[in-house]
């Protein structure tokens, strides 16, 4: 009797062995297909669904082994470029949230279908934040004629979307270090303006972006700020132009949040104007491109995307103003508002020009300069020492 109990026990134990050198062995040849696969395909460089160019494959070097940067730059290469990787982040997404997770992927599954991205401190080189808010300061003293407006994020205004108990972002200690360092005269404070209309519909629920409503009220506290008198909302055609738009936050998670809707403002009464992008390379007669809203990313309906340089001028306003905005992308849909009070505008995104502003300024002297970054993309941003 014994015996065949043990005779048992030990053919389970063989069947077991076997049963996980199979799995095991099924396990290793995913893995091998998929870095085989990784390796002979060419990489991917710009993601559609997410809207952003993907890591690099690292240079192998003795110093970033060492320090371990290559280890962590090749694990994010990898992960970017496995097969399936979209499908995965959803369905991850989805069964985090049967478990009652209300987070995924750094976004949080906030009220009323927002999806908001987390930005805690610890994400950020703080060392490479305070460069870039000296850098501005620096900027502001040697150019008395411009201003700066650093634009929230959308956790930051829209904090009463945010799920119970989640954790304050980055953007109290951002701010509170611009203070510090840039007078108040000198920026445009636009964070009280837009949480006294957090009940409106200011950033979109599935983008990191503010609404071209949410720009509005900024353009109002700049027109204030600089002696102007705002064109009243009233005098704008407003046009929904897409009611399906799925933006960079719903990118991250795949699931969750509810379509928005892109609104183009346009002056009923506006001049004519001409639009030069990248010094010739592209001539529009219109902020807007409409046909990106057939795109991967209807956001660049808005100057067609992150241009270069974009050379704005208004007809019959040779002998007025110049006013040149150096922006991230949040800039796109504030230019136009701008433009109603300058004979020009000059539109600048650093990322894509390769010179320094004070050379910019020879080719394009402004009588004012506006600098126009989202705090997150300003505190990630390594293109700032241009700003010189």
């Amino acid at each position: 009797m014994r015996e065949g109990y043990e005779q048992n026990t030990d053919n389970k134990k063989k069947t077991d062995s076997i049963r996980f050198l199979c799995f095991l062995a099924a396990v290793l040849l995913l893995l091998s297909g998929c870095s085989l696969w990784i390796h002979l395909t060419p990489a991917q460089t710009y993601s559609a669904v997410e809207r952003r160019m993907l890591e690099k494959r690292p240079a192998l070097a003795k110093k970033s082994v060492q320090s371990g940067k290559f280890q962590r730059k090749y694990e994010s290469f990898l992960s970017e470029q496995f097969p399936g990787r979209t499908q995965l982040v959803a369905l991850q997404t989805k069964l985090r949230r049967l478990l009652g997770e209300r987070d995924a992927n750094g976004v949080y599954f906030g009220k009323d279908d927002y999806l908001l991205e987390q930005h805690q401190e610890q994400e950020f080189d703080w060392k490479q934040v305070k460069n870039n808010v000296r850098q501005v300061a620096a900027f502001l003293k040697d150019y008395p004629n411009a201003k700066v407006m650093f634009v929230p994020s959308k956790s930051s205004v829209l904090s009463s979307k945010l799920p119970m108990f989640a954790q304050a972002g980055a953007d109290s200690r951002f701010f509170a270090l611009a203070a510090k360092q840039i007078p108040q005269e000198r920026q445009i404070l636009v964070s009280d303006v837009l949480k006294a209309h957090d009940t409106e519909y200011i950033y979109y629920r599935t983008d990191h972006h503010w609404t071209t409503l949410g720009a509005y009220y900024a353009y109002q506290e700049w027109a204030r700020s600089m002696g102007l008198a705002a064109v009243a909302q009233q005098q704008f055609e407003v046009t929904p132009v897409c009611t399906s738009f799925f933006g960079t936050t719903y990118a991250k998670v795949r699931t969750g949040g509810r379509a928005d809707t892109i609104h183009l403002y346009e002056r009923k009464d506006a001049p004519e104007y001409t639009f030069e992008y990248n010094r010739g390379e592209t001539e529009l007669d219109s902020f807007y491109d409409l046909s990106k809203l057939e795109g991967d990313d209807p956001y660049s309906v808005f100057f067609g995307g992150n241009q270069a340089l974009a050379d704005i001028r208004a007809e019959g306003g040779e002998d007025g103003k110049t006013l040149l905005v150096i922006k991230d992308s949040f800039g796109n849909c504030f230019a136009p508002f701008a433009a109603n009070h300058y004979a020009r505008v000059i539109v600048a995104d650093l990322r894509y020009v390769n010179l320094p502003v004070s050379k910019l300024l020879r080719v394009y002297p402004a009588d004012d300069i506006l600098i126009l970054y989202n705090s997150v993309q300003f505190m990630e941003d390594r293109d700032i020492s241009k700003l010189k």
